[in-house]
């Protein structure tokens, strides 16, 4: 399996049944919120990251 170089809070596997071949997925949840997908192999299949908002003051289009 490859090599997971963050720390993470939560694991969880599901299985993917596609064409009649079954493919073991693991959503691993990162410190931070983010998330990633990896396949059996350990190669990652997809991401999400968290975003933080911008907080400028005076609203969205305030300039100083």
């Amino acid at each position: 399996m490859g090599k997971l170089n963050r720390l993470f809070k939560k694991i969880q596997k599901f299985d993917v049944i596609e064409n009649n071949k079954i493919e073991h997925l693991f959503k691993i949840t990162h410190l931070d919120n983010s998330t990633a997908i990896y396949d059996n192999s350990g190669n990652q299949v997809m991401k999400s990251t968290i975003n933080k908002p911008n907080n400028n003051k005076g609203g969205y289009n305030a300039k100083k």
